[in-house]
Formats: C-alpha cells, sequence, structure tokens
C-alpha cells in the first residue's frame, strides 16, 4: 500500500513512543486538497477508530478507511535526517487537467 523509509519509521517510531498511550497509536494520512483535485498528506499520531483497517508498514501501525486505500496505494513517507521534516510523495498522484498549473 504505502512505504514508509527506514529513516522515518525511526522518527515516527520515536514519536509516538514518547506518548503516554503509545501502545495504541498509530499513524493516520490526513488529505488536503490543493485546489485542483489532487491532494497532499498531513501525518496525524492517533488512536485507531472503530471502523479503521489497520497496517503495519515498517512497524508503524497505519489507520485508514477501506475507502482510501486505493488513493493511499503508491505513497512514500520519507524524512529528511538533517531537518527531521516529513515529506509525503505520492508515485501516481491522480492525474487532471488543472488551470493554474502552467
Amino acid at each position: 500500500m504505502i512505504i514508509i523509509t527506514p529513516y522515518a519509521a525511526a522518527r515516527l517510531s520515536f514519536m509516538i513512543a514518547e506518548e503516554p498511550d503509545a501502545d495504541e497509536l498509530g499513524i493516520r494520512l490526513v488529505p488536503t486538497t490543493t485546489g485542483c483535485g489532487s491532494y497532499t498528506y498531513s501525518i496525524a499520531i492517533t488512536e485507531k477508530e472503530r471502523s479503521d483497517l489497520e497496517q503495519d508498514i515498517s512497524g508503524i501501525r497505519l489507520f485508514y478507511k477501506q475507502t482510501e486505500e486505493e488513493q493511499l496505494t503508491g505513497i512514500v513517507i520519507d524524512c529528511d535526517a538533517a531537518t527531521n521534516r516529513f515529506s509525503i510523495i505520492h508515485s501516481r498522484p491522480l492525474q487532471n487537467e488543472c488551470p493554474h498549473i502552467n
């Protein structure tokens, strides 16, 4: 489904482990629209909701809805070791005609 690079997985594991309820936590990718029908994502550290599916990726629990599965397939989560900033890249972004792109 998605790939989490080794450094990103280590960083996420560290962040989750700092939480008092770490054993119940995982991540969720939260889509935000870019205005042209494609998505960018944020990472949320959260508990599993009742209707969530769960997948272990590189030791990180990913929570998602079944309706999000196709949309999430192909995403790579990476983390820059110098800045500890995460990047979320889609290997096959949604294709569309956007009048705002030159």
